[in-house]
């Protein structure tokens, strides 16, 4: 298996889902065995998938399995070495890190819900939201390791509102992320106001005695 070098296209049309493919023929395969109705389109390297219960969450699914098992495959090329340098005849290669957007959050208001940040509290204790896909294609969430889960209106509310990092784990960009987490220090910091920085790093200034009048003396 080999990193998909160009991302998966999926449209929607007449009939179905139309789906192109980079040429993996790895990726064909896997897709067939999900869609055993799959059809070959007039183009090359692109696939009907015809109509039917819940086939764009099905592909959703597919396509984050593919995405996790490709990001795999990066990780494991980043720390193998070559029959070359194995031996000695070439200078070893340093290891490929997975490219990551910079996460852009924003910080809880007074009105967020108790719920939201219940959960923002547990992430910042060191757990980790991950998305999971059911049989049929439905969402859901639960926190790592605890397995505990989470409502999905309170984890998309926390991740609509960009109160939370995405892991970047996903194929269409942060939004398709497969696991989400709190915000470091960092982070935070940056999320900030620039008055509300200047107000904390400004030190606080002794307030001046109001001198007292003074009686007249005869």
């Amino acid at each position: 298996m080999k990193p998909v070098p160009v991302p998966i296209g999926v449209a929607e049309i007449s009939g179905g889902f139309l789906v192109s493919l980079p040429r993996q023929f790895w990726l064909v395969v896997g897709l067939r065995k999900t869609f055993p109705r799959l059809q070959a389109a007039a183009a090359p390297w692109t696939y009907l998938v015809p109509a039917g219960r819940d086939v764009a969450a099905r592909i959703e699914a597919w396509i984050a399995e593919v995405e996790l098992q490709v990001r795999a495959e990066a990780r494991r090329r980043a720390w193998t070495a070559t029959d070359a340098e194995w031996n000695g005849a070439g200078e070893p290669e340093a290891p490929r890190p997975v490219a990551a957007e910079p996460a852009i959050i924003v910080l809880p208001r007074k009105r967020t819900a108790k719920p939201v940040l219940q959960l923002l509290a547990d992430l910042t204790a060191g757990a980790v939201l991950v998305v999971t896909v059911s049989d049929d294609g439905a969402r859901g969430y639960r926190l790592a390791p605890s397995g505990r889960r989470i409502r999905t209106a309170v984890a998309e509310r926390a991740i609509a509102l960009r109160l939370i990092v995405p892991g970047n784990d996903g194929l269409f960009g942060p939004e398709w992320s497969q696991t989400w987490r709190a915000p470091t220090p960092q982070e935070v910091a940056a999320a900030t106001p620039k008055k509300a920085r200047k107000k904390a790093a400004r030190p606080a200034r002794a307030r001046r005695s109001t001198p007292q009048p003074q009686e007249a003396r005869p």
